[in-house]
């Protein structure tokens, strides 16, 4: 049942893209208002009568009803692409915590003592938007419910590079390189994590306030995980700090976390 959801959000993502991509503020278009059309056809004709047998999912399907329903009727008309933005933003989160929710019923309990809701939520959004990164994400989970590993620097260098990753593909680097602004850091070949996060929010339209914290947030993790790596290597003696070292790594999964919501446009 879950599978249907994840490749209903994968759609969704595509046409968000694709409507941000647009230059245009109003959707003219009549073939894009017949893909968001489908899209929502698709949820009625295929995806819901595969979820709603759980009574417990009752209220969560409705009200991804009521937010499909007002994209076939938005899709009568040439509105705004903000106004539809908008509307697949509220479904996007609807729909994620109907597939929290599926996933969480059947899911082992592997992850019990790490993982919280909340990534469940950033997994199912990485999977729809960048695959790769969600295994990361998700590997690093796993391990650090482990507590017989002899070397953290997997988990530590997995949460890394699924942020990474994810940054990547919101924040390419040339675009990110011809944006207002940008200057080039000193010792870097490139945008740093920090600046592609700003990049991101300001796209958005986020105020430099809310974005500051963000901002840091990705640069301490860049730092972390490089000074854990590197003190991992100084230690004589593996055994001694393997606690010390599942902490810090803990420490970094929530400063991941916090980027990812944000980045996502995932609720916490």
């Amino acid at each position: 049942m879950s599978t249907h959801v994840s490749k209903l959000l994968v759609e969704l993502e595509k046409q968000r893209r694709d409507l941000r991509a647009q230059s245009s503020s109003q959707v003219n278009s009549q073939r894009v208002r017949d893909r968001l059309r489908e899209l929502a056809e698709t949820y009625f004709k295929e995806v819901r009568p595969a979820i709603e047998g759980d009574p417990r999912q009752a209220e969560r399907i409705q009200k991804v009803d009521v937010e499909m329903q007002k994209l076939v009727e938005h899709c009568h008309k040439r509105g705004t692409t903000n106004s539809y933005l908008m509307l697949l933003k509220g479904i996007k989160k609807h729909l994620i915590t109907v597939d929290t929710e599926l996933v969480a019923a059947t899911n082992d309990d592997r992850q019990s003592d790490i993982a919280q809701p909340i990534d469940q939520r950033i997994l199912i959004t990485l999977r729809a938007l960048l695959p790769s990164a969600a295994m990361s994400y998700e590997q690093a989970l796993l391990d650090l419910a482990s507590l017989d590993r002899m070397s953290w620097r997997g988990p530590a260098a997995d949460l890394r590079e699924a942020l990474r990753e994810t940054l990547d593909h919101l924040a390419p680097d040339k675009d990110v390189e011809e944006s207002s602004g940008y200057r080039r850091a000193p010792d870097t070949n490139g945008p740093t994590m920090k600046q592609k996060v700003r990049f991101i929010l300001k796209s958005r339209g986020t105020s430099r306030t809310t974005s500051a914290p963000n901002e840091d947030a990705a640069e301490s993790i860049d730092s972390m995980v490089g000074q854990f790596v590197r003190s991992v290597y100084n230690r004589s003696s593996v055994s001694t700090h393997t606690a010390t070292d599942r902490n810090e790594v803990l420490r970094i999964l929530d400063f991941v976390r916090v980027v990812m919501c944000e980045l996502l446009e995932v609720q916490r």
